[in-house]
């Protein structure tokens, strides 16, 4: 074969990978116009039928229930961080500063009575709107206050259990990390201690992550122990929650040709944990495309009265209205198969 016969499929294949880099760019970087808030605190259900080989992927976690959140287009959008209040609500923080309280089906007692909150966090006016980019969120479940952590500043806020903003800081061990790949995932353990993971790839042949785990509440000021997250293939950790014997659940996503999103619950033990340390996390289960398959970022669990664990991811659909969407999807696993 002459010269341009080898080197056409070479050209076909490098245009291939612009268009898909393009692709990519523009789900990361495109956001619908902004819209103003409306007020409403409603927030509907729509069910997702999944497929059989969708549900079996997910082994050992049952699929409980998927449904596609709609509600105040400003705000019910963009979702990135999840966790569990004490009253049994779901909370989420998103990409331009969303505060949203959700009553998840079946949710009854004080969480039920009390309703969707649809809002915005507390935010000081002085700090340039860009700077409310809520990537991931933990709550103490003792007192319902709640910390997120911004990636466009590499900042930690803590909030009173009403939303009130009360502190921030902007760890050491962060500064140098860039400012649109920056804390994206946040798990308070069992213990008091901090998860923090960072978006951006490290250099080095494993293609890691970096792992900070601070030995109390991160606006101590305290020093966390650094080290290196190693996911499974290409997936990038968007999401943490933390589990009662003290392991965290990993949620990873990737992104593939032609515009396909991948996603897997992993699991890591933070006893690995220990300066400069390789941490590699194993996967449990994945979402491998159709009904279910979108950008999920956000990953809670809790214990439930049968001893199961119930965990609930949300997706982020980047305020795009188009091409993703806000979906939940409720699980349950026993402990052991984890």
């Amino acid at each position: 074969m002459g010269l341009a016969g080898r080197s056409a499929p070479r050209t076909v294949r490098s245009i291939a990978l612009l268009l898909f880099s393009a692709l990519v760019l523009f789900v990361v970087w495109f956001r619908s116009e902004p819209q103003s808030a409306s007020g409403s605190q409603d927030i509907a259900f729509r069910p997702i039928t999944a497929s059989r080989g969708a549900v079996d992927a997910l082994a050992p976690f049952a699929l409980s229930g998927a449904w596609q959140l709609t509600g105040d287009p400003a705000l019910v959008t963009g979702l990135s961080g999840l966790d569990i209040l004490p009253d049994g609500r779901l909370i989420a923080v998103g990409d331009r500063g969303a505060l949203v309280r959700i009553v998840p089906p079946g949710l009854t007692g004080k969480g039920a009575r009390a309703g969707h909150e649809v809002g915005s966090l507390d935010q000081p006016p002085e700090l340039p709107k860009e700077t409310d980019d809520a990537e991931t969120v933990a709550v103490d479940p003792a007192t319902g206050r709640f910390r997120t952590a911004m990636e466009t500043d590499n900042r930690v806020v803590l909030y009173a259990a009403d939303g009130a903003r009360q502190a921030d800081i902007d760890p050491v061990a962060m500064e140098r990390w860039p400012k649109n790949v920056g804390p994206e995932a946040m798990a308070r353990l069992p213990d008091g201690r901090f998860l923090i993971l960072g978006e951006m790839r490290e250099k080095g042949r494993d293609r890691t992550f970096p792992i900070l785990l601070f030995p109390d509440d991160p606006l101590g000021g305290a020093e966390p122990v650094q080290a290196h997250l190693a996911m499974p293939g290409d997936y990038k950790p968007v999401g943490a929650a933390a589990l009662p014997d003290g392991r965290v659940l990993l949620l990873g996503r990737d992104l593939r040709f032609p515009f396909r999103f991948f996603s897997l619950i992993a699991v890591i033990d933070p006893q690995a944990i220990r300066p400069a340390a390789l941490v590699r996390a194993k996967a449990i289960a994945a979402i491998r495309g159709g009904a279910l398959s979108d950008n999920y970022e956000g990953i809670a669990a809790a214990s439930g009265a049968d001893g199961r664990l119930t965990v609930w991811l949300i997706s982020d659909d980047n305020q795009q209205q188009i091409l993703q969407s806000t979906k939940l999807l409720e699980l349950t696993v026993d402990p052991a198969d984890l």
